[in-house]
Parts: C-alpha cells; sequence; structure tokens
C-alpha cells in the first residue's frame, strides 16, 4: 500500500471515529501528538513555496532518492492523520504539492524538518 492511499484510508477512519469521540479525549489525544495552538498557527503560516524551495537533503548531501527515504514512524503517520484533519490549510497545501511538485514522502520530511522544534515526541 502507497503512503498516499494510507494516508486517505487513516483520515476516513479517523473522522469517523473523531465524530463519536468525547471532546476531551480528542483534546488529550491532539496533546499527545504535539497539535497545539502554536503548531497551528505556524503550519497556518506555511505556503507552497515553504516547500518547494526547501533543500531537501539526507546527511550524506544526496538529494532525496529511493534509497535515503524512510517510511513515516507509526508516531509520525498518527500525527500527519490528526494534523491534515484539523488543519485545512495544511491539508489544501498538500493537495496542491503532491504528486506535481513533491513527493508525497519529501513532502513528509519537509514538514517534520520544519516543524521538530514545535513538536517533541
Amino acid at each position: 500500500m502507497n503512503i498516499q492511499s494510507w494516508f486517505r484510508r487513516a483520515k476516513s477512519r479517523s473522522s469517523s471515529s473523531s465524530s463519536s469521540q468525547p471532546s476531551t479525549n480528542q483534546n488529550e489525544e491532539h496533546q499527545l501528538y504535539g497539535i497545539t495552538d502554536d503548531l497551528i498557527n505556524l503550519l497556518k503560516s506555511f505556503t507552497l513555496e515553504t516547500f518547494r524551495n526547501f533543500n531537501l537533503q539526507d546527511e550524506q548531501g544526496a538529494v532525496d532518492g529511493p534509497e535515503s527515504t524512510k517510511d513515516l514512524s507509526s508516531w509520525q503517520e498518527k500525527h500527519a492523520v490528526l494534523v491534515l484533519s484539523k488543519v485545512k490549510e495544511l491539508s489544501q497545501l498538500r493537495f496542491r504539492l503532491c504528486p506535481r511538485y513533491l513527493k508525497e514522502r519529501q513532502f513528509w520530511r519537509i514538514y517534520f524538518t520544519l516543524v521538530k522544534n514545535h513538536v517533541a515526541k
């Protein structure tokens, strides 16, 4: 299963199950995955150029390729699903960027690099 179809399925499961969850459980889950008001405000400031102009390189300095790309951890996957459902601007930005300008994996590598100081595992 590719990462894009996984996100679609996980997001639809998350949105259908989140309507039945009490608000406090949802808030606790957001806090657990680092989705705070500060993070949301940061994400709303992202633009197409934020991602398109980002110089994505791995530790050896090579441009992102199949061998250097790692899949998201389970924590990152859950964070991504929650943040996409919470911040519509990020969801729309991802839709405009992937796959025309960036591969899905590149988008998330850039995203987690940009937010690493705002999201504590």
